[in-house]
């Protein structure tokens, strides 16, 4: 792909996201949001609704914001583009780049060449902001040279790879995983003013800690979200709030006030990021308690969690709620868990529940979410019964950065 790098010069100089008028003095936005729809997948269909939506949301913000897309959908057709969102009714999708061929958008990368070229085709003189489009499945690994898995949920951004929307048992996908995706943002070279993830299951401590020197924030939901996404015509202007708690309340509230299909909302917190090392020394703090605790009769019962590979197999549920079992964990040692539970607060800084959302891997009779259980972030917590599950859980684990910053090959794992 770096052959397009010359083959676009040319066209970055002379397609810019400032208005260019001879008459009119152009503005610069303050900030830049991308979009990065890795949508070659059974998520295509739902990207032209969503783009839709931004249409109607780009409307209600000025010409100090940019808000770009990329686009890369299921079809034989239409290759990968760059578009800027306008809010100019006559032109509301303005085309800044077709790309000639079609490239896997979740090699790490393909990703990084993307975010650089929107960066330079559409500068901001403020900051940026990133949005996650497509599949995912917070730190758990996927295979990311081409794989012939059929599971339609891995790390992040599966690519079909043949152009259509159907997960093929033998179909040539590719995933990016967690560790190479923060690789590939900081290759861009630029620290994001939030990344927001309208996918499945990217609140975890583990993928927090992964991204805490690339993004101020990260807002995202713990639990597997609909199809239809975020809604993007009462989300956009949002991502253009200047103050940073109003924006990610804003955001946060938002999207948490659509109702699924299941009658329940969508939970979704924030972490701010810079907080993440008080929070994994913290943890590391206590862990030795939570180890205890983990090799009790049961001591997932009850517990909310947020992802199962398959419904009712427990050694399956691997992303339980961080605060809930922490919680539990310290119930014998109260000043312990207090120490604990204010650092928890300066990371995970905002979050909204519910009772139910949608999932098609969560039994939601196997828990009750309340104020006392729910702290809007996942953690992984090895378990014995993992060895049996069809994922190597305990070994991937180790390939985080999360598992060495609260020592658990310390405690025995």
């Amino acid at each position: 792909m770096k052959h397009l790098l010359i083959l676009i010069t040319g066209i970055m100089l002379l397609t810019a996201c400032e208005k260019d008028d001879s008459n009119e003095t152009p503005i610069t936005p303050k900030r830049t949001v991308i979009v990065y729809m890795s949508a070659e997948t059974n998520l295509s269909d739902y990207a032209q609704s969503d783009i839709n939506e931004m249409i109607q949301g780009r409307r209600q913000v000025g010409d100090d914001c940019n808000l770009v897309i990329y686009v890369d959908r299921a079809s034989r057709t239409e290759m990968p583009f760059i578009a800027r969102i306008t809010g100019n009714t006559d032109n509301p999708v303005d085309t800044l780049y077709k790309y000639p061929t079609d490239f896997y958008s979740s090699a790490p990368e393909n990703f990084s060449e993307v975010l650089r070229h929107i960066v330079s085709l559409c500068p901001a003189t403020q900051d940026y902001g990133l949005v996650f489009w497509g599949h995912a499945d917070g730190w758990i690994l996927e295979n990311d040279n081409v794989t012939t898995s059929s599971a339609p949920r891995r790390a992040y951004g599966v690519d079909n790879g043949d152009n259509t929307n159907i997960n093929r048992a033998k179909s040539p996908s590719r995933w990016l995983n967690i560790p190479k995706m923060a690789q590939a943002l900081a290759q861009v070279g630029i620290k994001w003013k939030f990344i927001f993830c309208d996918c499945c299951n990217m609140q975890n401590a583990e993928v927090a800690y992964e991204l805490r020197n690339i993004t101020d924030y990260i807002i995202a939901s713990p639990a597997e979200i609909t199809g239809v996404g975020a809604p993007y015509d009462t989300m956009v202007k949002d991502f253009f709030i200047q103050n940073d708690e109003e924006m990610y309340i804003q955001m946060c509230s938002d999207y948490n006030a659509q109702i699924d299909y299941v009658g329940g909302h969508l939970p979704i917190s924030v972490v701010r990021t810079s907080k993440m090392q008080a929070l994994a020394d913290a943890t590391k703090a206590v862990l030795p308690e939570v180890a205890t605790y983990l090799s009790s009769d049961n001591p997932t019962q009850g517990h909310i969690y947020y992802y199962s590979a398959s419904k009712g197999a427990d050694k399956e549920k691997v992303m339980y709620d961080m605060y809930g079992m922490i919680s539990a964990a310290l119930a014998d040692a109260p000043e312990k868990f207090s120490t604990w539970e204010q650092v928890f607060n300066q990371t995970v800084i905002y979050a909204e529940a519910s009772t139910k959302w949608h999932a098609n891997t969560v039994d939601f009779n196997d828990f009750t979410v309340t104020s006392d259980n729910f702290g809007g972030i996942s953690m992984f917590f090895p378990l014995e019964k993992y060895a049996k599950a069809s994922h190597d859980y305990n070994n991937d684990i180790k390939q985080m950065q999360w598992y060495q910053a609260v020592g658990w090959s310390e405690v025995g794992w």
